[in-house]
């Protein structure tokens, strides 16, 4: 793997004798046998009795700009395929950076689609046009709009990942004017009339049914439920404080910090009271599973869920959790609810966002036709003496 020349150090002060300020740092030299090498190597930048930490910080600077503009070897040209696994480590793989299931997604995009692709091509090689190319063969290969978007996204991460970490430092990202195609669902987004609701919980496991019933009406995401502690579940007032997430074993903060809020138990709150051990701690699960952890989104799915809305009928591809989600929103929205109120609902960062859960369902968008088509009507009509 192509060693990385840039260097940051940081700036430090001698602790004995007459105090100066330095930076230690990796020089380039050649060895005996005539190939490259480095050594550890602390360049003084001046006495600390006649200089500040400013002047210090801007000799640092200037020294830095000047080491690192010294290549031996031309950062661009290490294979793709090298710097997306310094990008994987350094980045996708940092807790702090994405969480449990944004790193799987991208790990899973990368290993599957990018890699496959350009993993032998040169940094330097990938321009705009390669990029166009393969997402429209991504197009025609059948995948989703957002899929395409969710790969566009990983190369624009790994080019600006590569520009901060001086790897590519003479061209503009060639991901900025790449385009996706023309957004199409890949596939109709639908959900669950109320009556098709009612049946499915009918048909589910008490454990399961309570799960659903909480998707279903409160519009938390599925990782939201399962991370859901005792703790944080109020039987007295009936509220939910969502401060957690739990994803396929991995328990962490909130998606975002606009995942923070409270939602209402209603109707719910004595399923809860009901549900709750007797002596469980604060810190248990509320959907434990018997072993201490909460239950896998993907077992529910697989085993209970899907399988009952297919026997009874209205299956459709796509179906899970993300579909009841949808579904609240919607209802919310047909109850009242404003953009703004149920983007705080559900937890989402932008009002686009909500809007991509908002399904206008036949029914409703034939009556407010109807509506608007009866002001004219009404004034059509005769008066009645």
């Amino acid at each position: 793997m192509a060693r990385r020349e840039y260097q940051d150090a940081p700036l430090k002060k001698s602790r004995a004798g007459r105090r100066f300020y330095f930076v230690r740092v990796r020089m380039k030299v050649l060895t005996s046998k005539g190939k490259l090498g480095s050594k550890q190597h602390r360049e003084r930048l001046g006495f600390s009795d006649e200089i500040g930490v400013r002047e210090a910080e801007r000799r640092r600077a200037d020294y830095l700009k000047k080491l690192n503009g010294q290549c031996y070897t031309v950062q661009s040209q290490i294979p793709f395929g090298e710097f997306a696994e310094i990008w994987r480590q350094k980045h996708v793989l940092k807790p702090e950076n994405l969480g449990a299931g944004t790193q799987a997604k991208y790990e899973g995009h990368l290993d599957r689609h990018i890699l496959p692709v350009f993993k032998d091509w040169k940094l330097s090689d990938i321009d705009t046009e390669a990029i166009d190319t393969f997402l429209g063969q991504k197009a025609a290969d059948g995948l989703s709009w957002w899929t395409r978007m969710d790969l566009r996204n990983i190369l624009s991460s790994i080019f600006t990942k590569a520009e901060d970490w001086a790897y590519w430092t003479d061209k503009r990202n060639p991901v900025e004017r790449a385009s996706v195609g023309k957004r199409r669902a890949k596939r109709e987004k639908c959900i669950l009339t109320d009556d098709q609701v009612r049946l499915l919980i009918a048909a589910l496991p008490e454990r399961v049914q309570l799960v659903v019933k909480v998707a279903d009406s409160t519009g938390m995401r599925i990782s939201e439920i399962l991370g859901l502690r005792w703790k944080h579940v109020d039987l007295i007032h009936g509220w939910i404080m969502i401060r957690e997430r739990y994803y396929r074993g991995d328990q962490d903060v909130t998606k975002s910090e606009k995942s923070i809020r409270d939602v209402p138990l209603g109707y719910l709150l004595e399923d809860f009271r009901r549900l709750k051990p007797k002596g469980v701690s604060g810190e248990g699960y509320v959907f434990d599973r018997g072993d201490g952890k909460p239950y896998d989104d993907r077992g529910l799915l697989q085993h209970f869920i899907r399988p009952a809305a297919k026997r009874l009928g209205f299956y459709f591809e796509g179906f899970g959790f993300h579909s009841f989600r949808r579904e609240n929103n919607t209802k919310m929205q047909e109850e009242g609810a404003s953009a703004t109120e149920a983007q705080r609902h559900l937890g989402h960062s932008r009002t686009e966002m909500t809007a991509e859960y908002t399904i206008l369902q036949r029914t409703r968008h034939e009556n407010l036709v109807k509506r608007v088509q009866e002001r004219w009507l009404e004034g059509a009509r005769p008066a009645v003496n």
